[in-house]
């Protein structure tokens, strides 16, 4: 049956992917303009990255039980049909609300390419060949969001931001036509035609993972603690996953393999993703968002500078199979982790005159931790259990990538928008009638530059924004930067209660 399946169908396979990944950071910086447009504001233009990334976290979990029941590629051709639909919708929206919905289901439809395409590829791919899709699959991971966030990017800035998803609707429809017509009668017969599925314990872990993810997204519009709204999902979320993970964890059939979790390599490896990867997402928006902001550069300019990223990512792609082949996969792992480390403390020195030489550099040693550490992460984890439990433990994989990207963007902007406000209060306090500076300041404005007073006191609340913005994304990039290096050092003592591992392939 693999010998008969042309070529095309994998790159099909992966063009399906390809959409999946690629649309979770199309509205990095687009949603910038896409916030403007429907009455939203750029402190909130990070929700539709993160709700696409928390509709990916929920829909993981039904792939499987779907799959088992209807047959893997009729599952895909209606997963492809729901996602043209929400991107046909989300073109349409026509508030910001009702398209952070729409993105949503967009996340929620797409999330069943990550698990589908793996197990397509396991069924019909040659053996020989499997192992170099595999490793396409997973560098696509880590180079197509940067391609995303500047193809949004150029399309906001130079046309209009509902193609970003017309654009889109044609290719969905072709692959999901081509699997179908083509495809449909090769579908694997169902493992199971009414395989068990725990439908309350899902319901549990939609309410528990939703709420949570929900809550710390919109955590500083609803002032925190102060909102009975954020009070109620983080107490609902909180409760609903703990029932949830108890009760998976007796179940025969659990919705997911939890007690795999008890393995401390796999439990490792998926910390090291979860915060490699929330880190990923954070540098990405933080630099965006203040470059376009605060900064005026335009959107292409700055796609220009993510770019860097794909170079950094491209140098590293020529040295990392030899690396793995030849080293422990920590060994790698230790160099992706320095190489973030290293641009985010690199980052703590950037101010309003910093220039594109210096963005690059950093940009530029954050895609070779990019290229770096996703491969030998997946390897630790397929390591833990071996071949024959690789299909939940992708799955558990998937499910922390899918959260680690969602809350990183969420997070980080957070972070970044609190420390704003701090600085901006600190910096501010000092700016009044009886300072010198002050004084000098509205006099050089008036005689110099023949600026009226309101004039002058706008200009000069520019300014203290921009410095304070500056200030806040030196000690966010900081923040960030600390937790890498933590993450440093417990890599350090997993070789105390890890042993050298052996060569695994990446399926």
């Amino acid at each position: 049956m693999k010998d008969r399946i042309p070529p095309l169908f994998f790159v099909c396979l992966l063009a399906t992917l390809f959409l999946a990944i690629f649309y979770n950071t199309v509205t990095n910086m687009a949603g910038v303009y896409i916030a403007s447009d429907l009455g939203g504001s750029s402190e909130i233009s990070v929700y539709p990255m993160v709700f696409f990334g928390l509709g990916n976290a929920l829909g993981i979990p039904l792939t499987n039980p779907l799959a088992d029941r209807v047959g893997p590629i009729k599952l895909l051709v209606n997963g492809l049909l729901v996602y043209t639909l929400f991107s046909i919708l989300c073109g349409m929206a026509p508030t910001f609300f009702i398209f952070n919905v729409f993105r949503f289901g967009l996340g929620f439809s797409s999330g069943l390419f990550y698990i589908l395409c793996r197990r397509l590829l396991i069924t019909f791919s040659p053996a020989e060949k499997l192992e170099t899709y595999s490793f396409f699959m997973i560098i696509m991971y880590v180079i197509v969001p940067v391609l995303g966030a500047c193809f949004g990017a150029w399309i906001a800035y130079e046309y209009d931001w509902t193609w970003i998803f017309h654009v889109n609707e044609p290719v969905s429809l072709l692959l999901a036509a081509y699997f179908w017509f083509l495809f449909r009668k090769k579908d694997p017969l169902p493992l199971d035609p009414s395989p068990p599925f725990d439908k309350i314990g899902y319901l549990f872990f939609f309410l528990g993972i939703g709420g949570l993810i929900t809550a710390l997204t919109l955590a500083q519009e609803l002032d925190w603690y102060r909102s009975p709204l954020f009070l109620f999902l983080i107490a609902a979320g909180i409760v609903s996953l703990i029932y949830y993970i108890l009760t998976d964890l007796k179940r025969s059939a659990p919705l997911l393999e939890l007690r795999l979790l008890k393995s401390p390599l796999l439990s490792y490896s998926l910390l090291n993703l979860a915060i490699l990867f929330s880190s990923y997402f954070g540098m990405i928006i933080l630099i965006s968002l203040w470059l376009n902001i605060y900064i005026n550069y335009s959107p292409l300019w700055i796609a220009v500078l993510l770019s860097a990223m794909l170079l950094g990512g491209a140098v590293a792609y020529l040295v990392i199979k030899d690396l793995l082949r030849r080293f422990d996969p920590r060994f790698t792992l230790a160099l992706a982790i320095i190489a973030f480390a290293s641009s985010c403390y690199y980052s703590t020195y950037f101010d309003i005159d910093v220039d594109i030489y210096h963005l690059t550099i950093a940009r530029f040693l954050a895609g070779i931790g990019l290229g770096l550490f996703l491969v030998p992460i997946l390897k630790l984890s397929l390591e833990s259990y071996g071949p024959d439990l690789s299909t939940p433990i992708f799955t558990l994989f998937q499910l922390v990538r899918s959260c680690s990207s969602s809350l990183g963007a969420g997070i980080y902007v957070i972070l970044w928008q609190r420390r704003q406000t701090f600085f901006h209060e600190r910096l501010g306090e000092n700016l009044n009638v009886y300072s010198p500076l002050t004084t000098e300041y509205f006099q050089s404005a008036v005689n110099r530059f023949n600026l009226a007073k309101d004039q002058s006191q706008a200009q000069l609340d520019v300014f203290l924004t921009q410095r304070a913005t500056s200030l806040a994304l030196n000690d966010a990039f900081g923040c960030m930067g600390y937790i890498l290096m933590g993450l440093f050092v417990l890599l350090l003592l997993s070789f105390l209660f890890i042993p050298r591992l052996r060569g695994v392939q990446i399926t």
